[in-house]
């Protein structure tokens, strides 16, 4: 088992090109350059990997061999870290649950079965008090082995669950997409427009993706509709977007997905200006390698 706290050091890089200028004009924004600006992407880097702390309990403790059905010794070892991150693990902005294999037999049942190792401690911490809202399972299979499979002892440390917590929102990296521009109005369906809009930035940011641990891919709307469509409209388009960047190459199994609907706003939903910036999609990239 392993335990490492990580520094956070939070902190923003400015927007892009047409962003910057038109903050250092120094004059006060008119309501049309506030609706251009609702049209741009914005990318927001964070200072640091945006990972408060993270553990690593070994697999041969908390599952039967080739079982997802999480035993009472690694309940235990879950209360046991429990009791180390204290109030940590209910505060974090997001919970990160990642579930690793050796290379031992068939791939895709590797992948599936580390997810469902993932998705049963979530389960237990979700059955026991942490905000499901938070938490996001990944299963990463042998993609990131930490020891040799050559040996016995190698696979069994292979085989383990990482939790990791996100200490919040501006230690992250973000590319932030304009709704209004990406979709048809109302629609988690790309318009044609949309893709060549997502294809180009999302080449100017392919870098920071690929450093990424995992990427978070979060919907936004504004308050125009009901709770209930707005929360699944953000998903639908999360969703969306998040197969599209895996059309684009990202990797697809460390890549999950958010829907907020309208319950974080980032302007006043009593402009037009102002809503149009809140119908968004956030690509936030976690645990970035630096």
């Amino acid at each position: 088992m392993n335990f490492r706290n990580k520094k956070i050091i939070t902190g923003l890089f400015g927007l892009l090109a047409a962003s910057v200028l038109m903050a250092g004009c120094g004059h006060k924004e008119t309501r049309e350059e506030a609706e251009a600006r609702a049209t741009e992407v914005e990318v927001i880097k964070g200072e640091g990997t945006g990972i408060k702390t993270e553990i690593g309990i070994f697999g041969a403790s908390m599952f039967a061999f080739d079982s997802a059905e999480l035993n009472e010794e690694g309940k235990a070892a879950i209360e046991a870290y429990r009791e180390k991150l204290g109030p940590e693990l209910t505060d974090a902005f997001m919970v990160i649950i990642v579930g690793h294999t050796d290379n031992t037999g068939n791939f895709d049942h590797n992948m599936q079965l580390s997810y469902n190792r993932a998705q049963s401690v979530a389960d237990y911490l979700i059955a026991t008090g942490v905000d499901a809202s938070k938490i996001r399972t990944i299963g990463r299979g042998p993609e990131e082995p930490i020891a040799s499979n050559e040996t016995r002892k190698g696979r069994m440390q292979n085989r383990r669950v990482d939790v990791a917590v996100i200490a919040e929102l501006r230690a992250l990296d973000r590319v932030v997409f304009p709704s209004a521009i990406v979709f048809d109005r109302d629609s988690a369906d790309l318009s044609e427009q949309g893709k060549e809009f997502l294809k180009k930035n999302i080449a100017t940011t392919r870098e920071l993706m690929q450093r990424a641990t995992f990427i978070n891919v979060v919907g936004h709307t504004d308050d125009k509709w009901d709770d209930d469509y707005n929360m699944e409209l953000s998903k639908n388009r999360a969703a969306t977007v998040r197969e599209f960047l895996v059309s684009q190459g990202v990797d697809a199994s460390k890549t999950v997905i958010t829907g907020r609907g309208e319950s974080m706003p980032i302007a006043s939903n009593t402009t037009k200006a102002g809503r149009a910036q809140n119908r968004r999609v956030e690509i936030l990239i976690l645990g970035r390698i630096k």
